[in-house]
């Protein structure tokens, strides 16, 4: 019997991967991670450094994956990535994000316990968004959307933006 069998009051999670496709296969990948509750941890400074440095570190634990555009907002982050290799050893889209979130989890715990704040809920939603970037326009515009978003959320902030 499985847990949602036990746990009926739970909701359904909607699986948003694309059933046929494998997400170990070489290309390039954008994606999405959002803080739970969208709450803005991300205004610290030292945060940002962590959650940067922690990115870019994800070549050395991983060789076949090479880093692209990256950005970090105050309540989610959005980078590219590229999987390159078709063999065994090579990691899943969810291997890399999967260890990304664990990293920097722990080095917002640590953060936190540092400044003696306890932490009630997790880091991050459960999850993250992807996006199978397919051509060159694709990959374009995705990474002309990092690029853009600050400027996009300042500019919502003040009020001249779409909401």
């Amino acid at each position: 019997m499985s847990n949602r069998q036990n746990l009926p009051h739970l909701p359904t999670r909607r699986n948003t991967r694309l059933s046929t496709y494998d997400y170990s296969s070489p290309g390039a990948y954008y994606v999405t991670i959002c803080t739970e509750g969208r709450i803005p941890y991300f205004n610290q400074p030292e945060l940002r450094f962590c959650l940067l440095e922690l990115w870019q570190a994800l070549h050395g634990r991983f060789p076949r994956v090479t880093l692209d555009e990256f950005v970090i907002m105050r309540d989610h982050v959005h980078g590219i990535l590229w999987l390159h290799g078709e063999d065994i050893k090579s990691p899943s889209l969810g291997d890399v994000i999967g260890a990304y979130k664990s990293l920097t989890t722990r080095a917002w715990l640590a953060y936190n316990k540092n400044l003696s704040i306890a932490v009630s809920s997790p880091l991050w939603q459960r999850g993250f968004h992807d996006h199978i970037l397919r051509d060159e326009r694709d990959l374009a515009q995705k990474r002309q959307y990092i690029r853009d978003n600050p400027l996009k959320q300042i500019e919502r902030e003040l009020g001249r933006g779409n909401p």
